[in-house]
C-alpha cells in the first residue's frame, strides 16, 4: 500500500488521435512510482492491463528520453527501465511537464500524461481520484485508432451487415459517449503487482529452482499421450477420485472433464486401449486434442507467445467462451503441428505468431472460416 504522501499530483490523461478526445484528470500521491501511475491510468480510463505498456520521458537531469515499463526480451534493442523502480517526482516537473503513455504495442494505443499542477494533500480523501473526463475508452483489442473508427461507423448504421455482431460483442449498454466518476474503481497498484508478478518472482527465488522444473513439464506432455495414463486420470475424473493427484494432473483432468460430451462418449473410451482407428469426419483423436489443450493453456499461462495471450483476450472480450477460443487457437496451432511432424522442420514460431496476431480482432463467428481457409497452407499434402 502508498504511504501516504504530503502532495499530489495532477495529470491529464489524453489518448491520441481520437476526436472528439478521450481523457481523464487524476490526483495520485507524489511518491507514486510509474507502476503506481500505471495502474491508475488503466483504471481511469477504463483499459483492462491485458498488455504491456511504457512510459517516455525526459530525464529531466540528463535531458535523454528514457523508457519506462515492464522490460521484456521480445522487444530487442530497447532499454526500459522497471516502472516499481523509477518514482515520478524524479521525473516530471512543472518544466518538464510531459510523458507518452504507449499501452498494447499492438494496437498502439498512445495517450498524452500532462502534470497540470502539484497540489496538497487533502485529509479525509483516498487518493488517487479521477476529478473529471470525457466518453468511453475504447474496447480492448478492437484494431487501434483505425479499428475503433471503423467500429464506430458500424454502430452508428443499424442496418450494416455487421452491427448485430458488433453489438453483441460491446454488449448494448456501451456508449462511445458515456463517462461517469462515480464509475470508476483504483484497484491498489501493490495488489495489481503480486497478481502479474509473484508467481515468476517466487520461482526465480525457489533456492531448489533447477532445470529439473522444465523436466516435469515435459513429463506431464508426455503423459498426455500415454493411452494408459489417459485413461485411468479419465476413470478417475468421471468418479470425481481427484485427491493425491498433482496440480498438473488435475490440470489434466479437468481438460479431460470438459470434453465428455464432446467426443469421449462417440465410442468407447476404452477402446484407445487397443488400436482404435479414429475417423476424422465423426471423431477427434483425444491425444492431439487434449496436447492441444495443454500446450495452448501452457502458453496463455506464461503469456509466450505474447500474441496467444493478446488473441484470447480478444476472442473472450467478443464473447467467445474459454473453451472455444481454446479451439480457435488450436486451430491455428494444430495443422503448423501436423505440418512439422510431416515435413520434419523446425516449427516456424514467427508464423504461429503472426496469424495469432492476424487473427485476434476478427468476428468470431467467421473466424473459423477463415482458419480452414488459412490451415490449407499448412496441409501436410505436400
Amino acid at each position: 500500500m502508498i504511504k501516504q504522501s504530503k502532495n499530489l499530483y495532477q495529470f491529464k490523461v489524453t489518448l491520441l488521435g481520437i476526436r472528439p478526445p478521450i481523457w481523464r484528470r487524476i490526483q495520485v500521491p507524489e511518491n507514486y512510482s510509474f507502476w503506481d501511475l500505471h495502474v491508475a491510468i488503466q483504471d481511469a480510463m477504463g483499459w483492462s492491463d491485458y498488455h504491456l505498456h511504457a512510459f517516455a520521458i525526459q530525464n529531466p537531469k540528463t535531458g535523454k528520453k528514457e523508457e519506462i515499463g515492464i522490460p521484456d526480451d521480445h522487444w530487442e534493442g530497447k532499454r526500459i527501465l522497471p516502472g516499481w523502480e523509477q518514482k515520478i517526482k524524479r521525473y516530471f516537473t512543472l518544466e518538464n511537464n510531459k510523458a507518452l503513455y504507449s499501452y498494447d504495442f499492438s494496437d498502439d494505443w498512445q495517450h498524452e500524461i500532462k502534470l497540470e499542477k502539484i497540489i496538497p494533500h487533502k485529509e479525509g480523501i483516498r487518493y488517487p481520484v479521477c476529478v473529471t473526463g470525457k466518453r468511453a475508452c475504447p474496447p480492448e483489442d478492437c484494431g487501434g485508432i483505425f479499428g475503433y473508427e471503423d467500429l464506430l461507423e458500424i454502430l452508428s448504421d443499424p442496418d450494416h451487415e455487421e452491427y448485430e455482431d458488433t453489438r453483441e460483442w460491446l454488449g448494448n449498454d456501451f456508449n462511445p459517449d458515456h463517462f461517469s466518476v462515480s464509475e470508476i474503481v483504483f484497484d491498489d497498484p501493490d495488489r495489481r503487482f503480486e497478481y502479474a508478478f509473484h508467481e515468476t518472482e517466487d520461482l526465480m527465488e525457489d533456492d531448489d529452482f533447477d532445470e529439473s522444473e522444465e523436466s516435469e513439464e515435459e513429463m506431464l506432455q508426455l503423459k498426455a499421450t500415454s493411452r494408459e495414463f489417459i485413461h485411468s486420470l479419465w476413470e478417475r475424473a468421471k468418479a470425481n477420485d481427484l485427491d493425491g493427484l498433482s496440480p498438473d494432473e488435475l490440470k489434466l483432468a479437468r481438460i479431460i472433464k470438459d470434453h465428455e460430451d464432446e467426443f469421449f462418449n462417440q465410442f468407447e473410451f476404452a477402446d484407445i486401449l487397443g488400436d482404435h482407428e479414429f475417423d476424422p469426419e465423426i471423431e477427434t483423436n483425444p491425444f492431439l486434442h487434449i496436447f492441444i489443450h495443454l500446450t495452448v493453456e501452457d502458453q496463455l499461462a506464461s503469456k509466450e507467445p505474447i500474441e496467444a495471450f493478446q488473441f484470447y483476450n480478444a476472442m473472450r472480450q467478443k464473447r467467445c467462451s474459454h473453451h472455444e477460443t481454446i479451439h480457435m487457437i488450436g486451430a491455428i496451432l494444430a495443422p503448423m503441428m501436423l505440418s512439422v511432424m510431416h515435413r520434419q522442420e523446425p516449427f516456424d514460431a514467427n508464423a504461429y505468431a503472426s496469424l495469432l496476431k492476424k487473427y485476434k480482432n476478427r468476428n468470431p463467428n467467421k473466424i473459423f472460416d477463415l482458419l480452414e481457409k488459412e490451415a490449407k497452407l499448412y496441409s501436410t499434402d505436400g
